[in-house]
């Protein structure tokens, strides 16, 4: 079975989930993956370096440390280390897009990364 992947320079859905969030428990961003470094141990650690579109500008760039508790054909889910954010991450589709943003943020985000 072919496992989900993270490839540098492609666009993927991102979900994390926290208390840190209140009631609605988690947000949802696109994120565009820089860079992946595996830890090489064998820890299922990896370092990701990525562009986090729904953060406010001058802070989109990212790297997290991420423990992976579940990686499938379809989706990869990790903890991130250091917090007690949990994150889920897989394809990016117009579902998703839709289902999470406005018809303007979605047009927006297409439109100024050259997605369409």
């Amino acid at each position: 079975m072919m496992r989900f992947s993270l490839q540098p320079e492609n666009f993927y859905a991102m979900e994390l989930l926290s208390s840190e969030f209140g009631k609605q428990v988690r947000t949802y961003s696109p994120i565009k993956v820089y860079s992946v470094a595996p830890a090489g141990d064998g820890s299922r650690r990896f370092d990701l370096s990525f562009y986090h579109a729904a953060y406010p500008e001058g802070v989109q760039n990212k790297v997290y440390t991420i423990q992976t508790i579940e990686r499938s054909a379809n989706f990869l889910l990790g903890r991130v280390l250091g917090t007690d954010r949990v994150i889920l991450v897989m394809d990016l589709t117009d579902v998703w897009l839709h289902k999470h943003f406005d018809d303007k943020a979605v047009r927006s985000f297409l439109q100024e990364n050259n997605l369409k």
